[in-house]
């Protein structure tokens, strides 16, 4: 089976898996059913997985970050200091606060939109985690939401008729446009509509702290765990469930059997 090669300027959606060898027997229990099932389901690869990556981060996560540091060198702004670690702290709380429950919707809505999967084998499993949180995630957030929408809103705010609304107006812009990115990645409409709502959410996360120097944080934290359960745990999520259909249905064949 192969997988479409992912976009280079972003993750690309799942891809549906090719049809599983047809069974000509039935599984004889519960346990028969688990086991063939995991050795017909289709897996990924750490390669696989690299086949894409570093094409993503020379095509996207580097000019992201470019422009990121670009824009940040213009603020001359300074690091972290001893002080303001508490405020750390607490924005990684807020991050994990809202990301563990993000990641549980997102693999969810992952099934609803794309229910067909490659389960990734456990190295595979924690290179992709690694990437969304370690990578993909800090550079979408400080490019996003810690560059271009604070500069939408301040050219906006230059505007008389619009300086009122320039915040809403600035982070509804940069919604859109964060969401729209996503279609160069081939994403479906349906996941394009998921991930511009969590955009949204990001987006006026950080627009309610636009004084607080490391509110990106929480947000890239929360991040990081949408994505990580949309593209990755999701896989699993699907794995599982699709694995208890099955052997519901192995359960149920002898019933219908004897009454036919």
């Amino acid at each position: 089976m192969t997988m479409k090669e992912r976009a280079l300027t972003a993750p690309h959606e799942p891809q549906p898996a090719s049809p599983a060898p047809v069974e000509t027997a039935p599984p004889s229990s519960r346990s028969d059913a688990g086991t063939r099932s995991a050795s017909l389901t289709p897996r990924n690869t750490t390669r696989d997985s690299w086949q894409w990556m570093w094409k993503d981060i020379l095509v996207r996560i580097v000019p992201f970050a470019a422009a990121s540091g670009l824009y940040a060198r213009s603020l001359r702004r300074r690091g972290i200091s001893t002080g303001e670690l508490s405020g750390v702290r607490r924005d990684v709380a807020r991050g994990l606060a809202w990301g563990i429950p993000l990641a549980l919707v997102s693999a969810i809505f992952r099934g609803w939109v794309a229910p067909s999967y490659r389960l990734p084998t456990p190295a595979d499993q924690s290179l992709q985690t690694t990437y969304y949180f370690a990578i993909n995630a800090p550079a979408e957030e400080l490019f996003w939401r810690g560059t271009v929408q604070p500069l939408v809103i301040g050219g906006l705010t230059r505007v008389p008729a619009m300086k009122r609304a320039a915040g809403p107006l600035g982070w509804a812009l940069t919604t859109l446009g964060f969401g729209l990115f996503h279609r160069l990645g081939r994403w479906s409409w349906p996941s394009i509509a998921g991930v511009t709502a969590a955009g949204g959410l990001f987006g006026a996360l950080t627009l309610a702290r636009p004084r607080d120097r490391h509110a990106l944080l929480s947000t890239t934290i929360a991040h990081g765990f949408a994505t990580a359960g949309f593209l990755s745990w999701g896989d699993f999520l699907l794995h599982v469930w699709t694995r208890r259909r099955l052997a519901r249905f192995t359960d149920l064949l002898p019933h219908a059997r004897r009454h036919a």
